[in-house]
């Protein structure tokens, strides 16, 4: 009987029992990188639905995050639950042995490339990269249908790009393949694009009339600018860099069972209604963004996990073929 009860597996906590134990721990600590409103808005909404546990965020950075995550991990100070951060980060950390294998029931209605076959992370929520143009001064006409037509006389001097954008250099390189897309690159170097720090104000920019297009501002940046009147359309340019943000369970989280109640939420269909909510465009498949079209026809190139381990020779590829620093 003893033998017997051994080979019998043992069933799963129910909702309920999984409940229990996360209000019996009272606190889940959420670690994040998007901006504080964003943080707090999907807390408080996980508070609202489980109101015997108190969710307490800390928002930083993604290079100011990591540093926190690691100097705390030599302290022995084991104080965040669940992460979300960006692609280059969460691989890091996976590396690392810091995140805690997770399979979520909500995992199910999320693509591959938005999680991961370990179960270590899943992603919340997709920024997509594309170009963005002022209508005013690009024609129908004249708006390119490929990368290649970037390279045109008209747009010398006339696109912005973000200053450090490496993760979205490595992945159409290589989604290019290496050759063909340094070449790329050193072509649209050529081309004397204006670099600038920041998404939001190359859209920004764009808007104003300071240069033609953008070629790594997200299309959400854009879209958020059209109800205003702003100048401003985007198309998407294959290859289309999709800059997840990966999610995950400490693997010395103090608060365990909130911690995958919590993450439970978030992938759940009403927490990504919150992230929809917060103009952010959902992973989860049933759950479109506003406006639906920002993931139309969308063929998202994620960054290949294996760059990762050489990603310093492709910064400083970046800043040697666009002469920054």
């Amino acid at each position: 009987m003893i033998l017997l009860a051994l080979l019998i597996p043992l069933s799963p906590l129910s909702a309920s029992e999984h409940q229990a134990k996360a209000e019996g721990e009272g606190k889940v600590v959420f670690y994040a990188t998007m901006n504080n409103a964003d943080v707090k808005a999907l807390s408080d909404a996980f508070k609202q639905a489980y109101p015997k546990i108190d969710a307490e965020f800390y928002r930083s950075t993604d290079s100011s995050m990591m540093e926190r995550i690691l100097t705390e991990a030599r302290a022995g100070r084991n104080l965040w639950d669940v992460l979300c951060t960006t692609s280059f980060y969460g691989h890091a950390l996976k590396k690392r042995g810091m995140f805690a294998s997770y399979d979520s029931p909500e995992r199910k209605y999320y693509r591959e490339g938005y999680k991961d076959p370990q179960a270590s992370w899943t992603s919340l929520y997709t920024n997509y990269a594309v170009l963005g143009y002022n209508t005013r001064l690009v024609a129908k006409a004249n708006v390119p249908n490929s990368h290649a037509d970037l390279l045109k006389p008209e747009w010398k001097g006339q696109l912005g790009i973000e200053g450090r954008p490496y993760e979205w250099f490595v992945t159409v390189v290589r989604a290019m393949g290496e050759e063909k897309g340094l070449s790329f690159m050193r072509s649209l170097a050529q081309q004397q694009p204006q670099l600038r720090t920041g998404r939001t104000l190359l859209a920004q920019l764009v808007a104003a009339g300071e240069f033609k297009g953008s070629l790594t501002a997200y299309s959400q940046n854009f879209e958020n600018l059209i109800p205003s009147g702003a100048p401003v359309e985007w198309v998407a340019l294959e290859p289309v860099f999709a800059n997840i943000h990966p999610t995950a369970l400490s693997a010395k989280a103090p608060h365990p069972n909130a911690g995958r109640l919590f993450i439970d939420f978030l992938l759940s269909k009403k927490g990504q209604e919150v992230v929809r909510a917060l103009r952010r465009i959902p992973d989860r498949i049933d759950t479109l963004p506003d406006p639906p079209r920002l993931v139309a026809g969308i063929k998202p190139a994620f960054a290949p996990p294996e760059v990762f381990d050489d990603f310093d020779r492709y910064v400083k590829l970046f800043h040697e073929i666009f002469k920054s620093r």
